[in-house]
Parts: C-alpha cells; structure tokens; sequence
C-alpha cells in the first residue's frame, strides 16, 4: 500500500517536471525563433493582408512616380541613360515644382558618354576633341539641374569595397536621443555604395534605398534607420519625405534595447527596435506615375507635379531587380519605395508591438497548461471541440487586431503549441488508456483466477462433505429401515413407531439434498458422466407423477399428461432426466394451490427437437425472479413454500443436466398466472415419434 502512494506521488512529481521542461522548451523556442517559426508567421501576415485589404487612398496630391518604362527606353533609346538627358528629364521636373525629387538610381561611376570619358575612349582630330574640352561634363550638367530642386540620392549599404559614410559628400542630419545603451538591435552595415561627390554635393541628401528580404525573398519590412560603420542614416523613403517636409533633421530617440522612435517634423514614425517599419501592401494602380518618356515628349504637363513628391525610377524590365510583395505582385524598387512613402503619408503602416514575442510566447504556455490541466477531465470530443475553439479564438483576434488596428500578432506559434500539445495529451491519453486496460484484463484474469479457485475449492469441499455425510447417513437409514420393519422384534413403547418413521423420512430428505449437492458439484467440476440409454418416456413420465403425488399426498395435486402429446423414445441418461421431470413437477406442487392442476405436454417441433413442458396454475414468477431462480442456493420466499424443505438447486440442477444433454431449459411465467418449464433435447436424442407413444 505504502509502495502504491509512493508510485503515484513519484508519477506526479514526474508529470508536473515534465510540464515545467515543456514550458522552459515553449519560451526558449518563441524567442529563439528557429525555421520554421517565421515561415509560419509570415505566411499568417501575408494572409491577413490578402483577405482584409487597406482601405483605397487617393495619392495623387501627395505623390507621384516618374517611370522611367519599355516605353520610355523605346523613345529615347536602351539604358544607361546619358547624363545630359537625364538632366533633362530633371530640368523638366523641376519645372513643375515639386516638394522634393527622390531618385532611385545610383550614380557610382562618370557618364561614360560625357565628353571628357570620350577624349579619353576614341581617337579624335584636334578641332574635334577642341570642341568636346569645351563641353560641360554631363555629370556637371545633372548636378546644376540638381540645383533646381530638393533632390534626394539613393546609395546602397555593402559590406566592403565602397565608400563609408564620413567619406561620402551630403549626409543626412541625423539628432540621436540616447537613453540607457545603445542600439543594440539595429541592423548594422559596413560600408555604403556612394554616387559620385559632383551629384552628392549638389542634392539635398542621401538616402539608403536597399530593401531587406526575409527569408523566403518577399518584402515586407523597410528600414527606417541603420547603422552604416557608426553612422547613422535613414532610408531613401525617410530622408525623401525629410526633405519634402523642410524638416532640419531625423529624430532618433534610442533606448534600451533599439530604437524607441524616429521623428521628422510632424511626423511621427513608430518602428521595431531594429529600426523598421512593416509595410501595408496595396495596389500599385493606387499610386500615380507618369512615364518618363511621355514628360520628354511634352505629352504631359510638368505643372502636373506641382507640390508633389516625386520619386524618379525605372520598372523597365532588365534595369533593375524585381521584389515580391506580401499580395504576391512583383514590384520594382522605386514602386516599393513609393508603397514605403505612401505607408508613412497615411499612417496606415503595420505595427508589430514590441512585446509581441512575449505575448505570444506567454500564450503559448497558458494554452500548454490549459490542455495539461483539462485533458485527462474532459472526454475526447469535448476537448477537441476546446481545442477547436481555442484555434478559432486565436485567430480571431489576430484578424481583429490587423483588420481594426493594423497590428500583427502571430497566432502560428501558440496554434503550433495548442495542437501539438493536444496531440501529445492524447497520445499520452491512448497509452494510459492502453495501460490501464492491459492492467484492467490483469486484475480481471487474476480475479478470474481466484474465483475458479475458489469455486473449486468449493465444488471439491462440497464433493467432499457430500461423501461424508452419505456414509452415516446411509447408516442411519438402514437402522430407521429395520426398526421400521421390526426385524429384530416390535418397538416398544408405539409410540417410538412413529419416531422411528420420522427419522427414516428425513433421513432420505438428508440424502436427497447431499446427492443434489453432490450431483451439482460434480456437474460444475465436470466430473459428471452421461450413462446414455435409449428409454421411453411414457413410462418415465408416469413413474415421476405416481411418486410426486405420492410424496405431496396432503396437498392432492392434479397431475395429467396431454392426451395429444408426443412421447417418444429418448437417447438419454434415464436417471437425469428422471430426476429434471421429479424436480420441474415439485417446483409446479410447491407454487401452485393445494389441488392445482398441473399438466405435462410434449412434441417434436419444426427443427426435431423434442419439447417437453411442465404448466402450472400457480403464482408465477416476474423476470426478475426467474433469473434469481436458475442462481444456485437461492430459493423464494413466498409463503405458499415455507413449508417446504428445499436448497435452491431444483432449476440450476435441472438446467446443468439437460445442457450436458445438448439440450436447454426454458422457462416462462407470469405472475399470479402460473408458470411453464420446458426441457429442450436436441433432434439427435430423439429416437421414433408419435408411433413410439
């Protein structure tokens, strides 16, 4: 017993270190965030932006893209570009009067077409090369056009081989805010790929126009602000929108673990520590563009730009790589850095909380517990339907969150937790079941065991004292037998004649009752042997009814055989199917009224088995008083049979020896309306018909 409870409180113990590991293992995998964690939840991001849209916004007050497209290219020849004509596309934008040109090209090296890279490249007469030294550079030409307009340049960030920050001509006032450390969580660079220092100096700034990919190569967030060296600088989008909004500087306020938030005149940019933004994808038809060629031709008025930020790019297809969007549409670079202006205009980019991963991870490990603390006390479908339930909750709110806020929460994570933990639970669940079934057939074979056991040692006791009590009583029989008879000499006084017929009565009561007993053990043992004869069953029948009512001579009993029965030859044990007739015929004089009638029917049914009922008019029994009957040692206490000494075993006997017969034993009663018994013996025992009666 002491081991029991040591086992259990051992299982305990065992269970509660195994949650605590679980949940250690659940926290250190949300912030380790290994594959594929992010796949998951980037996949649930692209989804909440396909199936709940932005609201449309009209742009065309704020912004427009200069699309430098095939149509273009096909106007004005393949690119590159040479500077000149570039300048004149500026010249004509800055006619228009922008707030700020953004160009998203990277002027690294000199115009290879400028007339000084032309003196160096071809050979040339002297009034030739004369004429082009007096040229202005092309380079030259797009700085003064430079000059016109706010314009922002675009560099890249590498990792080696160009120029570092300190290096490069115009940089962007950047006024750092440093709280408790510094940014530790900012995406550093090593070196930045620059434009040439002519164009540089002659902008308005510099901003870095490289995208960040994640993993699966689709773009979904944009730095606003980076480490380059020491350096800080803002993305193209930022610095684009700092000049378009006259603001002095970049407010960055960095604290604890990374950017706290970046601000620009009246706009208020609220970023990921690592300093980025998560971009709302929307339709490209959304933003207007203007193809560069049409403006060249004069086909479009530049006055059409007036007060608007312009973004200066190329879609063409070979100029420059392709990016794909969470909607799954291949953009350009200038197209995603317009979405990135667009995003910030109208405040409608996404918000990833800060302590999204803790939230999540938090529950993550609530729902662990729940299906911990509930899968062992609910059934099967109740938790599933739980399960279900807590799924449909969790993304439900994520999908409120997105569609009502713009906020991102990952519900892939705690969904991943949810469902492997209930399937761990059911598992866990099966083989508890497994255990306690295989533990159950144990404890059930044991008992099995044990009551075989016992019930021999019963049977074997009762064979036992059955035996011995035969021995004296056999003794005291045949001395009441002789006293009886008054073999040695009369007995005196007479009235010890009466006692002398009392003693042997019960004495062959007493046997009757030790050979039942006797006879039932060796049936249960299987110790009984059928000594089969062909007999008939007329004469058996009668010789049963002359000794019934013989032995209840005072209650007169009315005993008679169905004239229209069929009493055939049986192939049986004459002494068994003696002592079923004598024990279905007492049964019917005990429960039936002194002189009840009593009537004896056989016949051979359609499948050749013989029938053979016992009816009575007696007080029945109810189903449930049968089945009580055909137990062993159980006997009824009606009144009608007090009187009537007897241990139960009249049906069980009766039923144990026709089934060692082949055959059964069927009763049927009604209450208050009598009852019949019917011995069954199979078609095989039968032996004549009607013609044997």
């Amino acid at each position: 017993m002491r081991s029991g409870r040591f086992g259990q409180l051992v299982g305990a113990w065992t269970r509660k270190g195994l949650l605590w590991i679980c949940l250690g293992v659940v926290v250190a995998l949300r912030f380790a965030d290994p594959q594929p964690l992010p796949t998951f939840r980037y996949a649930f991001f692209d989804f909440a932006q396909r199936v709940l849209p932005p609201e449309a916004v009209d742009l065309s007050e704020d912004l427009v893209v200069v699309d430098i497209d095939e149509e273009s290219l096909a106007r004005s020849g393949q690119w590159p570009w040479p500077r000149d004509l570039l300048a004149d596309l500026v010249g004509l934008i800055a006619a228009g009067k922008p707030s700020v040109l953004g160009i998203d090209i990277i002027f690294a090296e000199s115009d290879r077409l400028s007339p000084e890279n032309l003196l160096k490249r071809f050979p040339l007469d002297a009034p030739l090369r004369e004429s082009l030294a007096a040229l202005p550079s092309n380079d030259a030409m797009l700085a003064a056009k430079f000059g016109l307009l706010p314009t922002v340049l675009a560099s890249a960030v590498t990792d080696g081989g160009a120029q570092r920050v300190e290096d490069g001509g115009a940089q962007a006032p950047i006024l750092l805010r440093l709280g408790r450390q510094t940014g530790s969580e900012l995406r550093r660079y090593a070196n930045l790929l620059r434009n040439l220092p002519v164009l540089e100096e002659a902008s308005g700034g510099v901003g870095v126009a490289s995208l960040e990919l994640s993993g699966d190569g689709v773009v979904r967030r944009l730095p606003v602000v980076m480490l380059v060296g020491d350096s800080v600088v803002p993305s193209f989008a930022v610095e684009v929108l700092r000049i378009a909004k006259a603001a002095e500087a970049i407010s960055v306020e960095i604290d604890g673990p990374g950017v706290t938030s970046v601000t620009l005149a009246d706009l208020a940019i609220e970023t990921s520590y690592s300093g980025h933004v998560w971009l709302r994808d929307r339709s490209i038809a959304s933003i207007p563009r203007i193809s560069a060629g049409a403006l060249l031709a004069g086909e479009v008025s530049p006055f059409q730009l007036q007060g608007r930020i312009v973004l200066l790019g190329s879609t063409a297809a070979g100029l420059g790589r392709g990016f794909v969007t969470p909607m799954g549409d291949l953009r350009g670079d200038v197209e995603v850095q317009a979405l990135a202006i667009a995003n910030i205009l109208t405040d409608s980019y996404l918000h990833r909380p800060r302590l999204a991963a803790v939230w999540e991870g938090a529950a993550a490990a609530l729902l662990l517990v729940t299906v911990a603390a509930f899968a062992f006390r609910v059934s099967g479908y109740v938790s599933l339907a739980i399960v279900l339930g807590g799924l449909g909750l969790l993304f439900a709110v994520a999908l409120y969150a997105f569609a009502r806020h713009g906020v991102l929460l990952d519900p892939s994570y705690p969904t991943l937790v949810l469902v492997a933990s209930y399937l761990v639970m059911q598992g866990l669940s099966i083989v508890e079941a497994q255990y306690q079934r295989r533990r159950s057939e144990q404890e059930r074979e044991m008992a099995l065991i044990l009551a075989e056991a016992a019930n021999r040692s019963k049977t074997s006791f009762l064979a036992n004292m059955s035996h011995e009590l035969r021995t004296p009583l056999n003794a005291i029989l045949g001395f009441s037998e002789m006293m009886k008879s008054e073999i040695l000499g009369p007995v005196s006084p007479p009235k010890y004649r009466g006692y002398v017929k009392d003693i042997h009565q019960m004495g062959q009561h007493l046997l009757s009752l030790v050979n039942e007993i006797l006879e039932m053990s060796k049936i249960e043992a299987g110790q009984s042997q059928l000594s089969e004869s062909e007999f008939p069953v007329r004469k058996t029948l009668e010789d049963c009814v002359r000794t019934v009512e013989s032995a209840y001579r005072d209650r007169r009993p009315k005993i008679a055989l169905d004239a229209q029965s069929v009493l055939p030859s049986l192939n049986a044990d004459q002494r068994m199917f003696m002592q079923m007739v004598l024990n279905l015929l007492s049964n019917s004089v005990k429960y039936s009224q002194d002189g009840g009638k009593i009537l004896l029917t056989g016949r051979v049914d359609e499948s050749g088995a013989y029938r053979l009922s016992v009816s009575d008019t007696g007080i029945g029994m109810s189903d449930k008083e049968i089945v009580d009957a055909f137990e062993p040692f159980r006997r009824s206490d009606h009144a009608m049979t007090s009187n009537f000494e007897g241990i139960g075993l009249g049906l069980p006997l009766t039923k144990a020896m026709v089934e060692m017969h082949g055959g059964k034993l069927e009763v049927a009663s009604v209450t208050d309306h009598g009852t019949t018994a019917t011995l069954v013996f199979p078609a095989e025992r039968v032996r004549g018909g009607p013609a044997g009666q």
